[in-house]
């Protein structure tokens, strides 16, 4: 059984951040398997007691845990000597039920996922992903996402045509405040579906941007084309109430990962080939 937890025990030693706000799930991606029921019943199984083979592992790795939601099936990993006071007033460590940042300075080869780790739906967390946030298109009131056309604002637009994904109709949304670095990104509808898989050369956060609002330009032949095509996307999912997260991967190798995924998952927002 000791074994067993050695995985987490080393992979909190190779985390940068000092803390690890994880889901239980993810938890059990990094053991590759499923933790025993007293875990998901009872907080005093995640508590800081040595003689217990699940803390000797997390403890000897130089980490403790803290505000554990046994309802909720999450759980905070702080290392020696990182306050507690950061895990709620650090918006960069503020909880979010995703696997841990990965390790930049960790070269895994992309072209599968790391042995020992869970690969099951939505497969990410075993690539190294993270769920960074939900995208929730803003709503009217009666609680339908609105819906703009903002392809009458662009001054040419008597002389240039539509693009094929520049009909619309489109939605806005709060822009994710992604880190401003190279990375992949996943949508994950329903929890389960990677429908689209992307990937920004420099920086997530400025990709993201043209995807939370579409501007006129974008919508004719010339602009950005993919952009109609995700938010319609997103728009079309969240009227049949479905749900839309966002997962992120930092790397500077973002193009061979983002091929990987797309062969591993066929995502259905993607160029069909």
């Amino acid at each position: 059984m000791a074994g067993k937890y050695e995985r987490l025990g080393r992979h909190l030693g190779a985390l940068q951040s000092p803390l690890w706000p994880a889901t239980f799930r993810d938890v059990e991606a990094v053991l590759g398997s499923v933790l025993p029921p007293s875990a998901r019943k009872y907080p005093v199984w995640w508590s800081n007691d040595e003689s217990h083979s699940q803390a000797s592992a997390w403890m000897n790795a130089g980490w403790r845990t803290s505000d554990v939601n046994v309802r909720q099936g999450t759980v905070v990993f702080r290392r020696r000597g990182a306050p507690l006071a950061s895990a709620a007033g650090d918006r960069r460590h503020r909880f979010r039920p995703a696997a841990a940042r990965p390790d930049r300075s960790a070269r895994r080869p992309v072209e599968e996922p790391p042995t020992g780790v869970d690969a099951t739906a939505p497969g990410l967390a075993g690539w190294g992903f993270r769920r960074f946030d939900r995208i929730e298109p803003d709503a009217g009131s009666d609680g339908r996402p609105k819906e703009f056309m903002p392809q009458k604002r662009y001054k040419k637009a008597g002389r240039k045509p539509l693009n094929p994904n520049g009909h619309g109709p489109f939605c806005r949304f709060r822009e994710p405040e992604l880190p401003t670095a190279p990375g992949v990104y996943a949508v994950v509808v329903d929890r389960r579906i990677v429908a689209y898989v992307g990937m920004a050369k420099k920086d997530l956060r400025r990709r993201w941007q043209g995807y939370a609002r579409i501007q006129p330009a974008n919508c004719y032949s010339g602009g950005q084309s993919t952009n109609c095509k995700i938010n319609n996307a997103i728009l079309l999912a969240t009227r049949e109430n479905r749900t839309i997260d966002l997962w992120i991967r930092e790397t500077d190798e973002p193009q061979r990962l983002e091929s990987a995924l797309i062969r591993e998952f066929d995502p259905p927002w993607n160029v069909r080939r």
